[in-house]
């Protein structure tokens, strides 16, 4: 019997469709991205709120970011980024 694997279906799926892959990479990008700036501002102990201020925005926006469903501007980025006391590594 076959061993059947997320990753081979993945693959599968990418080589038919290669505009695929690239959404789920960037998808995936922006999901990490959100979920490790909510990882930061819990250890922070700050609430949406507090930050959603620091930045000038509103706590539905910060909720937005960071359930992945907010698309952020470098600006925006870089203003979470401030307030949070945190930086972000791109490695290649």
């Amino acid at each position: 019997m076959a061993h059947y694997t997320f990753e081979q279906d993945q693959e599968q799926a990418f080589a038919k469709d290669p505009k695929l892959k690239e959404l789920f990479e960037k998808q995936f990008l922006n999901d990490l991205l959100s979920l490790q700036l909510r990882d930061i501002r819990n250890r922070k102990r700050m609430t949406q709120l507090e930050l959603a201020k620091k930045i000038g925005t509103t706590q539905s926006a910060i909720a937005r970011i960071e359930s992945g469903n907010q698309n952020i501007s470098m600006k925006v980025l870089q203003k979470l980024l401030v307030a949070l006391g945190a930086t972000i590594k791109i490695e290649g």
